[in-house]
C-alpha cells in the first residue's frame, strides 16, 4: 500500500468518524428514578440535558431526593450507552455482541 493509499484511508476514516459523531450528538435518552418523580435527559456526549424533580419530593429527607437523583442519573446513562453501541456497531459494521473500548 502506497503513500497515497494510506493518505486515502486515513481521510476516509476522518470522514467516518465525523459522521459518527454527529451521529452521537443526535442521541438522547430519558433516565427515571425508581418511584418516577425524577427524570434526567442524557446526550449522546455524556452531557446531562435536563433534571426534572417533581414537586412531591419537595418536602422529602434531602439524602432521599438525592438518591433518586443518582438512580435517574445512572438510568439515562446505561440507555444512552446502549444507544451508542447499537449505532457505533451499526455505522461500523460490528457484530452486535462486540464490545466497544468505550
Amino acid at each position: 500500500m502506497g503513500f497515497m493509499d494510506k493518505m486515502k484511508q486515513a481521510k476516509d476514516m476522518y470522514g467516518n468518524m465525523k459522521k459518527i459523531q454527529q451521529e452521537l450528538d443526535k442521541i438522547q435518552a430519558e433516565g427515571q428514578s425508581k418511584n418516577k418523580l425524577v427524570s434526567v435527559v442524557v446526550k449522546g456526549n455524556h452531557q446531562i440535558q435536563s433534571i426534572k424533580i417533581d414537586d412531591k419530593l419537595q418536602n422529602s429527607d434531602l439524602r432521599e431526593t438525592e438518591k433518586h437523583i443518582l438512580y435517574a442519573c445512572n438510568d439515562a446513562m446505561s440507555k444512552v450507552e446502549k444507544e451508542i453501541k447499537s449505532k457505533m456497531g451499526n455505522m461500523m459494521n460490528m457484530p452486535g455482541g462486540f464490545k466497544l473500548p468505550f
